[in-house]
Formats: structure tokens, sequence, C-alpha cells
């Protein structure tokens, strides 16, 4: 996740929709939390980490990428982007301890279920509108998302 003005008002936006006083995003290398005192708009304190490098651990055995031996990954000029139509939290699976819907490498159907974005408490299914194979998973299961971010890089079949 990029830290950038667009990403605060969208979880300050978030806080105050959700009448939250206090968020903690901990995105491994990143971490937020911005807290505000009770009747108030306005945050009344941002805490910012610097990024740090994260040892890299194994993924869960049901989100650990399909193998894509037969895909060409350096042309890169075929590859369609797949943006967030809301602001929310992205969720790969339905259920934590559910399998992602897709991951890089996979093949999916046009109408298949690609993510969740989680708005205002409501579970919102993204479907793909042809069919395709993900070459990239752009943002991380629990991570906000903006509208018009970069969800998934895909090949259309």
């Amino acid at each position: 996740m990029e830290l950038n003005i667009e990403t605060l008002q969208a979880l300050a936006r978030i806080m105050s929709e959700e009448k939250l006083t206090s968020l903690v995003l901990d995105q491994g290398n990143l971490k937020i939390e911005i807290k505000r005192e009770i009747g108030s708009m306005q945050p009344s304190e941002i805490t910012y980490q610097e990024p740090r490098m994260a040892a890299m651990e194994p993924l869960p055995h049901h989100t650990q990428p399909v193998a894509a031996d037969a895909i060409d990954i350096t042309d890169t000029a075929h590859w369609k982007e797949i943006k967030s139509p809301m602001v929310g939290v992205f969720y790969q699976s339905s259920q934590p301890d559910k399998p992602a819907y897709v991951t890089k490498g996979q093949s999916f159907s046009e109408g298949d279920t690609l993510c969740i974005i989680e708005a205002m408490k409501l579970m919102n299914e993204i479907t793909a509108e042809t069919p395709g194979t993900i070459m990239e998973v752009c943002v991380g299961n629990g991570q906000v998302v903006e509208f018009g971010q970069v969800l998934y890089r895909i090949v259309e079949d």
C-alpha cells in the first residue's frame, strides 16, 4: 500500500462512516494507526511507522499460487487491469479459512467471483467480465482499497 493523501482520506472516510474511534492498518512493512476523540470528526493522532523489511513467510497452503509454467510473464503488453469499483476492504475469499477465489497463474471464467470488497458492512462480490488468467494479484487480503485501484492484472483468454 502506498501512503498518500488519498489513502489517508479513504481511511478517515471509513472511520467516519463506521463511527470508529481508532483504526490500525498493519500490512507487514507498513503500519498506520489513526485515533480520534469521541465526538470529533478530525483525527486526533496519526502514527506512521517507517516501512521495514519483513521476513518472507510462506503463504498458508490454500493461498499458494498455481504454477504458471505455460504463461509468458515477460510479455506484459497484453495484460489488462481489473480495478476496484469502490472504496472498501479487499478479501480474497469468503471466509478466512476458505481458499482464495483466484491466485496468480489461475484461469477463471466469465462470471466467476474474483474477490469480495466490503464497503459499509456490505460484502460485494467482484466477478470476471471475461475469461482470463491471473498474472498478478496487486493487493493484499484485508487491505483497504480505493476506487479505481488495480486489484489484478490478467490476460484475457
